[in-house]
């Protein structure tokens, strides 16, 4: 490890594109769902079978595994397994809270604030992961 890198910044840089990139994926998903269930009968009930279910659920997962394993792969400059996993778990769960803001931002502005911001979030996402391509010693 070099004694002149910044870690803080790096665990910044890897944490903020561990969420954006699972935010982005909720988001998508999010729209899917809605995709889905939109020519569906109105009911009183909630879905609870089905392909929108499975995609939900799936997908959520996937989202906080995503956020994980960014954050993890990011953060390869700090040495320590341990602060290298907390702080994996803390973008996945960061990740989750920003699942549970999706509904309102639907709810609110429709399916096309859920694609903007799953593509701006998935953008910011991809210029942090080429930033800690540097902080990885991977590029130039």
């Amino acid at each position: 490890m070099d004694a002149s890198r910044d870690l803080v910044l790096v665990a910044i840089r890897g944490m903020s594109a561990a969420v954006l990139l699972g935010t982005a994926v909720v988001l998508f998903v999010l729209w899917g769902v809605r995709a889905l269930v939109a020519g569906a009968a109105p009911s009183d009930r909630p879905v609870n079978s089905g392909p929108a279910l499975v995609l939900l659920l799936g997908g959520t997962l996937v989202a906080l595994f995503a956020s994980a394993g960014t954050a993890w792969a990011c953060l390869t400059p700090i040495d320590s397994y341990y602060r290298r996993g907390g702080l994996a778990l803390v973008s996945a769960f960061a990740t989750f809270v920003m699942s549970v803001l999706a509904a309102p931002l639907h709810h609110y502005f429709g399916e096309g604030a859920l694609v903007g911001v799953g593509a701006a979030a998935l953008a910011g996402a991809q210029v942090l992961l080429r930033v800690s391509l540097t902080d990885r010693g991977g590029g130039s």
